[in-house]
């Protein structure tokens, strides 16, 4: 595992111009030719939030205060880990022509698709301020404590890509399978309710899900001035790298592999 490590904090330094200079590309490509740039975005998230406020608030009569901001605040990060690993699973297949010519370290690729979608995450920070000024919700100094829930987040996401990359170079169907897992684990995540409204007995269930802790620890720091959930992020953030440097060596492992069967 040490070996692991060592090669690769090294390739990811001598690789490091390439990913950025490919982060940057990916988001200019995106956005290229289109009427509204930066904002498609945040339409996704936007729109659902809207869905799920008529849903909430109107259909069911469910009073949450700011419920918008309330349900953006879950849909902002979702949205980075959804958008993440769709695309991560289909990484090193849209990479073929590149890795059949010259060699790419194959974590390389997961990384670039979450650094883009983390930077697009970012833009959605500054529609979630305003939202905040419109609920006249005053910002505090917890909204600092967003650098650790943005690490252990990062972690979490790109530990799981680099798996899913693996998985979706042998098999095609798996992007499938995925987009029906994802949308069963966002109802079973306290995305349109609040843990609050699980009943005391059974919220260690809902705790068991990485997605609650990041969920309530940023509403925490934006919506309530609350510090994050720091003991359960502090339990995420071990079983990421656990899953991080699991993927990284599987991919080492496969390397020479995936120019095969891609």
């Amino acid at each position: 595992m040490l070996r692991t490590v060592n090669r690769f904090i090294g390739d990811l330094k001598k690789y490091k111009e390439y990913i950025i200079y490919s982060t940057k590309s990916d988001l200019k490509r995106q956005v290229a030719g289109t009427l509204f740039g930066y904002l498609w975005w945040l339409l996704d998230p936007l729109l659902h939030m809207f869905v799920y406020t008529i849903l909430v608030t109107i259909i069911f009569r469910r009073d949450q205060p700011a419920f918008p901001l309330f349900v953006f605040c879950a849909l902002l990060s979702w949205k980075w880990l959804t958008s993440s690993l769709g695309s991560s699973t289909t990484c090193i297949k849209r990479k073929a022509g590149i890795i059949r010519q010259i060699y790419l370290p194959k974590f390389v690729l997961p990384l670039i698709d979450v650094a883009t979608n983390f930077v697009k995450f970012l833009f959605g920070i500054i529609i979630l301020l305003m939202m905040m000024g419109i609920y006249r919700i005053t910002p505090t100094w917890h909204m600092l404590e967003i650098v650790p829930i943005l690490i252990v987040n990062f972690l979490f996401i790109y530990g799981i890509s680099l798996n899913f990359a693996h998985v979706g170079a042998l098999y095609s169907d798996f992007k499938n399978v995925i987009s029906h897992m994802l949308r069963l684990w966002f109802y079973v995540s306290p995305g349109i309710y609040s843990l609050s409204r699980i009943p005391e007995k059974y919220r260690w269930v809902w705790k068991l899900n990485p997605i609650t802790s990041f969920f309530e620890s940023y509403r925490n720091v934006f919506m309530y001035g609350a510090p994050p959930m720091y003991k359960e992020l502090a339990v995420w953030s071990v079983v990421s790298i656990i899953i991080l440097f699991a993927g990284i060596h599987k991919i080492y492992k496969f390397d020479k592999n995936y120019a095969k069967v891609v």
